[in-house]
This record gives structure tokens, sequence and C-alpha cells, in this order.
């Protein structure tokens, strides 16, 4: 198999809008994956190759030396599979491989035609039973060419995964490494005014503060040394809408030079022809935030541009070629009482759409959210929007179903953490948990998400893996790890502050403290909580986080905390139906007191 690193229909829209390629792309050659290598497979977004121990890659010779890069994914979570390179400036390089997929980039001395790969270690058979294949290490994106700058910035992402993963296994909770992932605020500003009913831009923008207009530039990226250097990926998490950045190219550029896998959030209401050029064969997973089937609903949530995004997206899958093609279109559905009724359509909008993956986000959980608004002839309240858990299991299970049936890849955020079938099941009497304290004696009234028909079954449904396997599978390695990775493996660097993983609550720290925060005591204290299985109050208190919320309905925290995350919500419902009349009139005051008291009492006498 030929892989050439730009695909024709791909090339051409960057060769109009950047006539100058960066090295790495003018100098890209093409490599074949041939012995020891399967045909090419899909999950859905990204195309691979499995490999099985051994494997062959060739490329035609050149007189000056180059480098070859590739994203490769082990499945063990020790550092225990090991990938030998051979055929490389130095004969034979070996690297210890990190969970999941991570680039790799090795030189090729000039006059060399192929390299050899071998690991030590394979996927155990029993992990997939009914394939006969014996299977290595899978790769994607392989690339060959001769910019020596961007050898040398993949080769250092790599080498701080590596110690990233070590200091995991040995439970370090003052790292060394940097976060392999790294949540940045593009732009402040967004083109959806009045904002969309569900987000909170006046108070996000009050804890911007005097960040609300902070440029984010090149020199943005310097500022921050290893803390980008290092980082395998980038995540968008700013409030405001990317594509209104005048400088989006020349960062989009830095990204891609420096090999950064990018995610970024948009409405996608001004994906013009222009920006769509900017992003065309960009490693970029674009999610767009839609949360609609049709026209009526999204007017409720948004605006009146619905024909005209549904007409962007078209375009946007026809300049990258289809499905499988960078930008990945990752399409939002965030599931709540006002647009339920529309998950099934939903799915099929994104199956005609042909884009590269649904998304399932659910509104985030709070009690504290006081949003009202009147739009479209709809009153939408935050708070009666949320769904009951319950709903949001059957609503998983049952986009779920139905995107297996249209061949629709679905990633629901749900599944953070754990995934929502491993503890629940959709079953009408409720929802279902594995512990068996949690089985309601009654069966609840129904709720939205059962008002709904059943899609029809799956005409090739497949049975559980695990439903063919017997006995416990070989380890991988990941029984010992901690409930979430989000403290060592990522860090946000946001206008409203610096947040230790993608669902926290509070800022630990202001934006431009993020290097202290990182090593901080309440990180330091965050981890160490994790590793005896336990969560800290942080996470207690970050209502949006899928992974104490889980644990929580199906009893498996601790009594205590259940018992104080309880009184926490009845007391911030309190507080938002009184219009903060206990916090403001009670709870300062009382504090003030308290810290009052306390100087007079420590005071030398």
């Amino acid at each position: 198999m030929l892989i050439s690193p730009h695909p024709p229909m791909t090339l051409l829209p960057i060769l109009r809008e950047q006539p100058v390629l960066p090295k790495y792309v003018a100098t890209s050659a093409a490599v074949r994956l041939a012995r020891g290598f399967y045909r090419p497979e899909s999950d859905g977004v990204d195309t691979f190759q499995w490999m099985s121990q051994q494997g062959r890659l060739e490329f035609d010779s050149s007189p000056v030396d180059r480098y070859l890069e590739f994203w490769v994914l082990s499945e063990f979570r020790d550092l225990s599979q090991h990938l030998t390179v051979t055929g490389t400036q130095s004969a034979t390089e070996s690297r210890a491989l990190v969970a999941g997929w991570s680039p790799m980039s090795v030189p090729v001395p000039a006059g060399a035609s192929h390299l050899e790969l071998a690991v030590d270690k394979l996927f155990p058979p029993a992990y997939y039973p009914s394939d006969s294949r014996t299977l290595g290490v899978r790769l994607r994106n392989v690339r060959l060419h001769e910019d020596e700058d961007r050898h040398i910035a993949i080769a250092r992402q790599d080498a701080n995964s590596r110690l990233n993963q070590q200091e995991v296994i040995a439970g370090e909770v003052t790292l060394t490494s940097t976060p392999p992932s790294l949540g940045i605020d593009l732009h402040g500003a967004c083109n959806v005014k009045p904002p969309c009913v569900y987000c909170e831009w006046d108070f996000s923008k009050t804890q911007e503060g005097d960040h609300a207009d902070v440029p984010f530039t090149r020199d943005t990226l310097k500022e921050w040394g290893p803390f980008f250097d290092n980082s395998v990926s980038l995540i968008n998490c700013s409030i405001g809408e990317p594509f209104m950045m005048k400088n989006l190219d020349d960062l989009l550029g830095e990204f891609g030079r420096t090999g950064k896998a990018l995610q970024m959030t948009t409405n996608g209401q001004i994906l013009t022809e222009r920006n769509i050029q900017k992003i065309v064969g960009q490693p970029i997973d674009l999610y767009v935030s839609l949360d609609a089937a049709t026209a009526e609903t999204y007017a409720k949530l948004r605006n009146t541009t619905w024909d005209k995004l549904v007409g962007n997206l078209r375009r946007l899958v026809a300049a990258k070629g289809g499905r499988g093609r960078p930008p990945f279109i990752h399409l939002v559905f965030m599931p709540m009482k006002c647009n339920l009724h529309e998950l099934d359509a939903f799915v099929r909008l994104a199956a005609d759409l042909q884009v590269d993956r649904m998304v399932l986000r659910p509104l985030n959980y709070s009690d504290n959210v006081a949003l009202n608004w009147d739009r479209a002839g709809y009153h939408f309240e935050y708070k009666n929007e949320l769904l009951p858990f319950g709903d949001l299991v059957r609503a998983s299970a049952r986009a779920a179903r139905l995107a297996h049936q249209l061949g629709v890849e679905l990633a629901d955020q749900m599944d953070f953490g754990g995934k929502m079938s491993d503890l629940f099941s959709d079953s009408s009497e409720g929802v279902a948990a594995a512990p068996a304290d949690v089985h309601h004696a009654a069966a609840p009234e129904p709720t939205i998400a059962e008002t709904l028909p059943d899609p029809e079954p799956p005409a090739t449904a497949e049975p559980p893996l695990a439903a063919s396997i017997e006995g416990p599978r070989p380890t991988l390695g990941g029984e010992s790890s901690p409930a979430c990775l989000e403290p060592w493996k990522s860090l946000y660097i946001l206008r409203r502050g610096v947040l230790p993983c993608c669902y926290g609550g509070e800022p630990v720290a202001p934006m431009e403290e993020f290097r202290t925060a990182w090593n901080s005591p309440l990180l330091q204290d965050i981890r160490r909580e994790l590793l005896h299985g336990r969560f800290h109050e942080y996470c207690l208190k970050s209502a949006a986080c899928p992974i104490v919320r889980k644990r929580e309905q199906a009893a498996l925290l601790p009594a205590r905390q259940r018992a104080r995350m309880a009184v926490r919500r009845a007391w911030s419902r309190l507080n938002r139906d009184t219009n903060h009349w206990p916090q403001d009139y009670v709870y300062f005051p009382l504090r003030r007191a308290l810290k009052h008291a306390r100087r007079l009492f420590s005071a030398p006498r």
C-alpha cells in the first residue's frame, strides 16, 4: 500500500492558499507499508494499518538525510511494549511505546530505501478472538521528509510523553514532564449574538477579566516554552469563535510545522470558502456545535442560520474529499429537554452529511447556572433543560444502536473515564447499575427518552467482544491506573484561569501562573488522592465531571461523599432559586465573622 502524505484532493486548496509550502510538506516522499502490514482499516475517523510482529517500510532512496515520522498505537498501558527500528542512522533504535496514539520520528540515512520495524510483545489474541491475524501495533500518518526542525519537535514530544507515562506508573505527584495535552484559548469573541442559550457568556467574560482581550499569537507559544514544545495535542477551549481570528492561518501553520494535533470547536456559521480552504488537509479535529436536526429547533438554541450552516458543512465535506480525510468533522449534539426528540433525526443527519463522527456531549450539569431565554417562541431555562441521568443513559444507548445501524461513528463524552454501558443499561425499568443496591424497588414514571420509538435493530449486530472470551484476559498493564489521568496528562491554560482537566470547575490559578500551577500543592493533592483510589474535593465540586457523576449514580462513591454532594447541590439550588440570598446574607457574613474571630484569638496578647 503506497502512502501519500497528502491526498490530491486536499493538496490543491493548500497550494492556492499557501504558495510557499512548509519544508516537511514540500519534501515529502511516498512510503510503502510492505511486508508485515495488513490492509488499511478505519475506526470511523483515523485510517490505519495493523503491523504483525515485524514490518517493512519501503521508499525511494535519496542522496540526502531524511526523517520518517508516523503515529503508532500500543494497546499496553505500562511501557512494556517496545518498537525497534532498524536501518536508521544509528543502525537500530528501540523505543518503549506509550499507550494509545503517539507520534514518533526517526532519522533515515542518505541512500536508504527501507526500514525494518519489530515489536517485542504482541497484542494478546484473547482481545480479538474472532480475528485470526497476529497483531502487534497500529500505524497511521506515515510521512518521509527532510525537515530536521520538525523531526526535533516530534522527538521532543515523544520523549516527554514517555517520561510522563513513567511518572504515572511510578505514582509520582510532582512531575518533571510537562502535560502531553494542552488546553488553549484561541479567541475571546463570538459571532453569535445574543449567545447560544446555554452559554454562560457574561459569567465567562467576567471570569476572564483583564485577560478577555489578550491576543493569542506565536509570541504566546514562545512564552509557554516547553509547555507548548512538549505537547502532542492542543485542545481549544476558548469561549469564542476561532474563525473570527485574523491570524488563524499563521497559528495553524505553526501547529502544523511542529506536528501538533489540534481539536477546535466552531459554531460553523462562518465556514466561508476562504475559511474552509484554511483547514482542508490540516490535522484538525473540528467539532461543530449543532445540537439540532431542524431549523426550528436550531432557532430555539441560536438563530435562523440553519440553511446556511448545513450548506457550509456540505461544502467542507466535499472540499476535503469525504470521510476519513482531514480535517475530521465531529458533529456535536447536546441532549436537552428541547431537542431530545430529534436525537434519531440528528444521527440520520450525520449520516446524510457524511461527517466523520457524531458526538454526544451532555449539557454541563450545574445547579448554579440561572440562564433564561425566550427565543423563537421557546422559553429556555437551563435548570429545566438538564436531563435526568436515566434519560442520558437511554439516549446514549439509543444513539449507539442507531449510529451502528446507519454506519455513523459515535463518540459519547459520558464514556470519559469508562463506558456508560459498563455501569448502566438502558432498561425501561430505569437506570440499572452494576451494584445491586442501585436498582429501584418500583419502576419510575416514563421519561422523555422513553417516548421515542425504538429504531430498527442493526442488520449485522455483533455480540460484545467479551462474550466469546472464556476466563480472564492477559493484562495490558492498566489495572492499577487511577480513575482519571487528566491531572497527569493535561493542563488548560485559559483566559478564565488554569484548569487541571477538561471538566474542572473553579480555576486553580490565574492564566499567567500555569508553570507553578502544574506542580502546585493542589495539583499534587489531586494526584495523590486519585492514586489512593479516591476523588479529591476539587473533583467532587466539579459537577460536570462524568467520572464522578457516573460513580455517584452507580453508588460507587463512599456514602459520606455522596451525602456531601447532595447537600452541596441542595445549597446551590437554594441559592439559585432565591437569587443568592442565603449566600450573600448568611454564608459570606458568617465566614467574614469567623475569620475576624480567628484573627482576634490568634493575635499576640
